[in-house]
């Protein structure tokens, strides 16, 4: 491309930006009306404004910052392994983050609310006061729950927040084990070790297992034996197990993606290969 010359999907970007944002505000709009509707158990308003806020967030992160992130993950796709880690990796994070939530929702509602001799699926909305952003962001991030309950021992909740990280994390995954596999590749074709790519299996395994390790051990250990009153004195825990983890689990993934780039970039440049795009 001739240098200087306006890129020809920069408009298009710019586009799909301004309404991927305008997701993000109507989500946060929508939010707003729960305390208007005031609905007895499942606030449209709240469960449209959290889909549509969350799907926003994900679009964009993929459509800019991780794009290259998501090219890899579709190329990935249509390979034996891509499928088979994207949705083993989705179900543990759900299963595992759906545990989790369940004791928070039990902390905050009461075990009345899941209590239920039959197996199901409950759709619950809450909406958080007073009205603020604040109580907005809550109201996106824990809207709706939707509980699982298979009796006497399984009962799992998950909300839109939590299945969209899952998906992120998920995708970052799956990219970093295309860019791992190929970077193997590299080594082998370039008489390179192949001890190169054990640093990023190694970041891989950190980075898909931090949050999954901590929400497992306090899911399978301390929610089943723990009171509703114990678990509501030990929020703070859960919250940061919540929201902290998984966007770290992200972060590291991300950072593990780069330098993995970067490493196979260096790897093709001597050969007179074009470096990864």
């Amino acid at each position: 491309m001739t240098q200087g010359k306006k890129r020809p999907d920069s408009l298009p970007q710019g586009a799909a930006l301004i309404s991927l944002t305008g997701a993000l505000v109507l989500g946060l709009v929508l939010s707003y009306f729960g305390y208007i509707w005031a609905a007895p158990s499942v606030d449209p308003a709240e469960l449209v404004g959290a889909l549509v806020f969350w799907v926003g967030v994900v679009s964009i992160l993929l459509a800019f910052p991780l794009r290259s992130v998501f090219l890899d993950f579709v190329r990935s796709l249509k390979t034996a392994m891509g499928p088979v880690v994207f949705v083993g990796y989705l179900a543990s994070h759900l299963l595992l983050y759906g545990f989790l939530l369940d004791g928070i929702v039990t902390a905050l509602q009461g075990p009345q609310l899941l209590g239920t001799s039959t197996p199901g699926l409950l759709v619950y909305t809450d909406t958080f006061v007073p009205p603020s952003l604040l109580s907005a962001l809550l109201d996106l991030s824990y809207n709706p729950a939707i509980i699982f309950t298979y009796p006497p021992e399984f009962s799992a909740a998950l909300s839109f927040y939590a299945i969209a990280m899952a998906v992120l994390i998920a995708t970052l995954v799956v990219a970093n084990v295309a860019r791992t596999r190929e970077l193997g590749k590299l080594c082998t074709t370039s008489k390179r070790a192949r001890a190169y790519v054990l640093a990023p299996a190694v970041g891989i395994i950190l980075g898909s297992s931090c949050c999954l390790s901590v929400a497992g051990v306090v899911s399978l250990f301390l929610l089943p034996a723990a009171l509703a009153d114990s678990l509501a004195s030990n929020l703070t825990v859960y919250y940061f197990t919540y929201f902290v983890l998984p966007v770290f689990a992200a972060v590291v993934l991300y950072l593990n993606y780069v330098s993995v780039r970067k490493f196979s970039s260096a790897l093709r440049a001597p050969a007179g290969g074009l470096p990864l795009q």
